[in-house]
């Protein structure tokens, strides 16, 4: 019998962070499910991490390409399930997650969802920030450019295929872009409060906070503006490698100094 879920992981040198998802998968109340964690040749640990969740529905396979587009597509073709749950390496849900999801479907019989999403450091700021970010992601679905909260999201299996998978072309935001293509579809997604997600704060806490506001402000931006970014606008560094290195980040004049042309490309395009 094939499963209800199929839950797609792709990874690139995660051996500090999967094993806390697959945990949480592991603790979920809602057993029907399958988990495809699609490596692209990582150089770390991350295939014995997760080789040691043995008792999950668990396939791991690893493919030649570093392209998290090409990843999560890869999975969905080896799926079984009828709705495609892709969770990034770094992300967290509590037990209730799928069982939430699952009567969500069934009430509601939407064919996407994207799940609310909650910053995994308890702090009133970053609380509030992230209220603010949920707010926005849920009115823009009634435009022409919606916007998802990141590449934790759930799909029913055809429309998947039927809107494309994922662009393997993007430089980045590949999750917004496909939350655009169902929207032109006809298919507002579901923005579901009861499913939540925790945000990592990984790379915040590497590149410092205003390297990563002014990423997550300028890609956006460049989204409505522009289109789609399939050039690199700025440096985004793909896997988990680095992030256990560094817990300071980089200063306001350094950011400034490494980004400045960047910077200045960008707002010459405006």
């Amino acid at each position: 019998m094939k499963p209800f879920f199929s839950i797609i992981i792709p990874t690139l040198n995660e051996e500090f962070f999967i094993s806390r998802l697959l945990k949480n998968i592991q603790n979920q109340k809602e057993k029907d499910f399958e988990v495809i964690v699609v490596d692209a040749r990582s150089q770390d640990r991350t295939s014995q991490v997760v080789a040691g969740f043995s008792d999950l529905p668990l396939r791991f396979v690893q493919v030649n390409k570093k392209n998290v587009s090409y990843q999560r597509n890869y999975g969905a073709d080896l799926s079984n399930g009828r709705y495609l749950v892709f969770l990034d390496a770094d992300a967290g849900v509590s037990a209730s997650f799928l069982s939430h999801l699952k009567k969500a479907i069934t009430n509601k019989k939407g064919l996407v969802f994207i799940p609310y999403i909650y910053p995994e450091k308890k702090d009133s700021q970053f609380e509030f920030i992230f209220s603010f970010v949920n707010i926005m992601i849920e009115l823009s679905q009634n435009i022409s450019k919606p916007f998802s909260s990141g590449g934790s999201m759930i799909l029913e299996k055809n429309f998947f295929q039927l809107v494309g998978g994922f662009d393997e072309k993007l430089f980045l935001a590949e999750d917004h872009n496909i939350i655009k293509k169902a929207y032109q579809w006809g298919v507002r997604p579901k923005f579901e409060k009861n499913i939540k997600l925790k945000f990592s704060l990984r790379r915040m806490k590497k590149e410092g906070q205003l390297a990563f506001f002014y990423k997550n402000i300028i890609s956006p931006a460049y989204l409505l503006l522009k289109g789609d970014i399939k050039d690199k606008i700025f440096d985004y560094e793909m896997g988990g490698a680095g992030y256990m290195r560094a817990e300071k980040g980089t200063s306001i004049e350094k950011f400034i100094k490494k980004n400045l042309m960047q910077i200045k490309k960008f707002l010459k395009t405006l």
